[in-house]
């Protein structure tokens, strides 16, 4: 049995505003890569804590679709900009999301919830989380530390402490490891995992099991790249039609189509937040768009 250690032990870096950054990333594990029980594992947990309803119809009165659009972007240029382990921001939105299904809140609540949702995150997958303080100062200090730490055990508790979630970026390296095709250009994980990323900022997704979102994108990726595939060696391990694997493929180059065309200026919706006076701080607290998000 190899037992080898194959982590980078580099000291960390340091991020935007000198937070450290986490630098001891395992490489692929070759003993995972052939062992059936991963997928099968994460296939069940992403049964446990699926989303069942659309919450914008049956939960949420105040919260609209653009709004969630608005904060998730905003939340995944925050995650880029610290450098933040890939995993935390799916994780967060997922965290979110579940919240959402589960109570109704204002839309000035909804960057409040966003920012504890990226500190449990940061928590639970970072050697460094994120601090409070940070983050709130990317509201531009409309949330306030003491509102993040109430809202944290809010949190915990409305999700029953069950933060180990399978999302759309777990099933990508199990997914390639396991088609003949997957490590020939490393390429196509690197853009399924940001064609993941925009899907995690889009309502249609919403209710898309994140195994199904993980198979369409990287088949989305594949086809951008010219890379010889096919879809059904993905489909045998999501246990899915090949049908709705290319169906929910199709919509994922059609919504990079969308975000990527060139748009003229417009105005953006903006989250309703508390004022605060421009002495506070410097930091935006709007998103960029999404086709800034880079290959």
């Amino acid at each position: 049995m190899d037992l080898s250690c194959g982590e980078n032990m580099q000291s960390p870096g340091n991020g935007a505003g000198g937070r450290a950054v986490d630098m001891c990333v395992a490489g692929p594990d070759r003993a995972l890569d052939r062992d059936p029980r991963v997928i099968l594992n994460l296939l069940t947990l992403e049964r446990a804590h699926a989303l069942h309803t659309d919450y914008f119809e049956n939960v949420q009165i105040d919260i609209h679709p653009y709004m969630r659009k608005i904060v998730t972007t905003w939340m995944l240029e925050v995650c880029e900009e610290q450098q933040c382990e890939e995993q935390v921001f799916p994780l967060a939105v997922s965290y979110m999301d579940r919240f959402l299904a589960l109570r109704a809140i204002s839309k000035q609540q909804l960057q409040l919830l966003a920012v504890t949702s990226m500190l449990l995150a940061s928590k639970f997958r970072q050697c460094h989380p994120l601090s409070v303080e940070l983050l709130c100062a990317y509201t531009d200090n409309s949330v306030y530390p003491n509102e993040v730490r109430q809202w944290e055990v809010l949190l915990l508790q409305r999700l029953n402490w069950q933060l180990s979630i399978a999302t759309a970026f777990d099933f990508v390296e199990p997914f390639l490891a396991r088609v003949p095709w997957g490590r020939a250009n490393p390429l196509v994980r690197t853009h399924a995992l940001t064609l993941t990323s925009v899907c995690y900022t889009e309502t249609e997704f919403l209710l898309v099991p994140p195994s199904l979102v993980a198979a369409a994108c990287i088949t989305a990726a594949a086809r951008g790249l010219r890379v010889r595939m096919s879809v059904s060696d993905l489909c045998v391990l999501t246990r899915t039609p090949a049908a709705a694997a290319e169906l929910v493929a199709r919509h994922v180059e059609r919504v990079l189509a969308r975000e990527t065309q060139p748009q003229e200026p417009r105005s953006r919706h903006t989250l309703p937040c508390k004022q605060t006076t421009p002495e506070q701080t410097q930091l935006p607290n709007t998103p960029t768009d999404v086709q800034d998000v880079l290959f």
